[in-house]
């Protein structure tokens, strides 16, 4: 005699039944997309000074910096470089391993000296929001080198194309 309940017994469904029986009682799932989270930026107060004016009457007026990464067999490596929006020209660049501070100030370091004080009087250097443009030590270089500082609005690429193109 069988003891065993209908209750008892595991149903076996495929999943076009399952989909099919889904679709006869409207339901349906619910599927919540993992958002990614980027690290906030604290905020600042680095104007944006250039807002997509990139015309210059002569060299050394503006220059545009930005951090890119390049894919290679031995892995990534980081290039900043800093264009002169009066002729297009890298005034500079640097590479490394990892994208961070040292990297960008060997680029400015390497600015600074290809053109004398005399030539950057009134120099605006814009960047984006990235975390080695916005810290406490870019800031004091700018100072220290009598350059004004300026940054791209957030989530706004446009303010920043001329390097982003090059």
């Amino acid at each position: 005699m069988n003891t065993k309940n209908a209750e008892d017994s595991p149903l076996n469904l495929s999943l076009k039944r399952i989909y099919r029986i889904m679709k006869i009682l409207d339901i349906h799932s619910i599927t919540a997309r993992k958002q990614k989270k980027y690290p906030r930026i604290d905020h600042h107060t680095i104007p944006n000074l250039l807002r997509r004016d990139f015309t210059t009457t002569g060299p050394n007026q503006k220059w545009s910096i930005d951090v890119t990464y390049i894919h290679t067999v031995e892995g990534t490596e980081y290039l900043c470089a800093i264009k002169d929006l009066y002729d297009k020209s890298i005034i500079a660049y640097a590479q490394s391993r990892f994208n961070d501070n040292p990297l960008v100030f060997r680029a400015l370091n390497h600015a600074i000296e290809q053109v004398p004080l005399c030539q950057r009087e009134g120099l605006i250097l814009h960047s984006d929001q990235g975390s080695q443009f916005t810290s406490r030590d870019y800031s004091a270089f700018f100072q220290e080198h009598s350059i004004l500082h300026s940054v791209s609005a957030q989530g706004s690429c446009a303010d920043n194309v001329p390097i982003e193109s090059w």
